[in-house]
């Protein structure tokens, strides 16, 4: 199928499709939602048995700690992605070894007025860049936090993790379920919110007869 053929460093063995990601975070969160995405989406679209290898490097996202905006958030999931695909071919001499895509993932906040009372909405971004040096980006579903995690992000400067941790009493939060998470009672972690943007995100290579390859370097 088309969503397979597209990437020339895929390798084959002995029927096994086999795609190399690189995560640009070091977050198990951030981690396993790239397994999961590129394991649930290749292994439809191929319809062969599938062997994914994650490669994860702790890199910069080049803007704030938290990022706040669409063009902010967006622009620090392409840093990661990027990032990640150049320490991966760094330490890689062999080119077949390089990754067929790099993933960077980026959470933001965005700030909107209202007559009674401003709110802080929580979304993601997520960047995937190719081997062909193409890119695919998602933005995730967004939800608003609780004046309680509003008050230390605007007023004290806090990133959302640690505010997360300070109002709900736990200790890194944004390694396990996320504040999402715990605003759904388990029922969408920050993994599976993680996943569902992935997926998204990688619509361009599982219908590339309706998308153009134009977003070089």
């Amino acid at each position: 199928m088309n969503a397979t053929a597209t990437q020339s460093n895929q390798t084959q063995s002995e029927g096994q499709l086999i795609i190399r990601v690189a995560v640009g975070s070091s977050n198990p969160c951030k981690i396993n939602a790239a397994r999961r995405a590129f394991e649930e989406v290749f292994s439809v679209a191929s319809n062969r048995e599938l062997l994914v290898v994650i490669s994860s490097y702790n890199v910069p996202s080049g803007v704030p700690d938290q990022p706040f905006g669409d063009a902010e958030t967006r622009l620090g999931a392409m840093n990661r992605a990027k990032a990640a695909h150049e320490a991966a071919c760094s330490e890689i001499e062999d080119k077949k070894g390089h990754p067929d895509f790099s993933v960077g993932l980026e959470g933001g906040l965005e700030k909107q007025p209202y007559p009674q009372a401003d709110e802080l909405w929580c979304n993601a971004w997520v960047a995937v860049f190719s081997a062909e040096e193409s890119w695919g980006f998602a933005k995730s579903g967004s939800f608003l936090l609780p004046p309680a995690l509003f008050d230390l992000v605007i007023n004290e400067g806090m990133e959302l993790g640690d505010a997360d941790d300070i109002v709900f009493k736990r200790v890194n939060s944004k390694h396990g379920q996320g504040t999402v998470g715990k605003l759904t009672d388990g029922q969408i972690d920050r993994e599976s919110f993680y996943v569902h943007a992935l997926k998204l995100a990688l619509i361009p290579w599982l219908r590339p007869e309706l998308y153009h390859r134009r977003d070089k370097g």
